[in-house]
Order: C-alpha cells, then sequence, then structure tokens
C-alpha cells in the first residue's frame, strides 16, 4: 500500500476488530479465542485461511478473509439488520493514509449467530535480499 503501512495479516485483522471497537465502543471486540462466559453484545473477528502468491519479481497478491462473528440474543431481524451495517462498514476501513475495500461480503445466521464474511485484497512488495546487482558492461560493436 505505498509504503504508508506495513501489510501484515495481523495489522489487517488489527485494523478489522479497530473499526468495529470504534463503532461500538461499549461492546468488546475479541480476537483470538471467544471465552467461555463472555458477555452480548460482542464481535469475534477470525482469520480465515489466507493466500500469499508472487506476482513478479519482489510483488505478491496477498488476500486476507476474514468472519465476524456478531453474538446478541436478538431477533433475525435484529441481526439482519446488524449485517446491512457491517456491509457499509467493512466495504471500507481505514489502514494507514489509505483506506482498504472489502469485498466478497456475505452474511448468514447459524444457530442465532450473525456470521458475516469479507476479504481484503493487496499487492505488497518484498524487499529483495541484498545481492550483487548488475555489473557494467562493455559492448563493441562493428559495422560491414
Amino acid at each position: 500500500i505505498g509504503g504508508e503501512a506495513v501489510v501484515t495479516f495481523n495489522t489487517v485483522k488489527d485494523a478489522v476488530g479497530g473499526i468495529l471497537a470504534q463503532t461500538w465502543p461499549d461492546w468488546v471486540v475479541y480476537d483470538e479465542r471467544l471465552p467461555q462466559g463472555f458477555k452480548e453484545p460482542c464481535f469475534f473477528v477470525l482469520l480465515l485461511p489466507s493466500s500469499h502468491e508472487k506476482i513478479r519479481d519482489n510483488r505478491y497478491q496477498r488476500s486476507h478473509s476474514f468472519v465476524i462473528h456478531y453474538f446478541h440474543n436478538e431477533s433475525y431481524e435484529a441481526l439482519h439488520a446488524m449485517a446491512e451495517q457491517l456491509y457499509s462498514l467493512m466495504e471500507l476501513i481505514p489502514f494507514g493514509a489509505k483506506p482498504i475495500r472489502g469485498k466478497s461480503m456475505s452474511h448468514s445466521i447459524v444457530d442465532g449467530v450473525l456470521q458475516f464474511n469479507v476479504r481484503y485484497d493487496f499487492h505488497v512488495l518484498q524487499e529483495l535480499p541484498p545481492g550483487v546487482k548488475m555489473q557494467r558492461m562493455n559492448q563493441e560493436g562493428w559495422l560491414k
């Protein structure tokens, strides 16, 4: 992202959890484990299998997929209303100097828990190891 913010799995996860905590400051946002006896309402942000593919030279495509669980003893109608809010909120989240755009968003309600899915894709540059740079080349040419 243009050198403005370091893209790691943890920094993207922190950005997702941070926007939830900023929007609902009285609710807890869990991102490691959901403890027994947790207090509702709360969110649980889980990083799903992600990918890191080489494109060219030191340029890579990263994909970070998340599922955000929303726990609250509410009606399905209220859970769908929360999903509407998450679609808007997760579309662009702050990340360094540039916001990042959520893709492939979807939601479902399983056993009374809202499960909201979102993916964030990036191009990242990895530092090249120090090595031998191109040496000087002398070229001679003759005309016939």
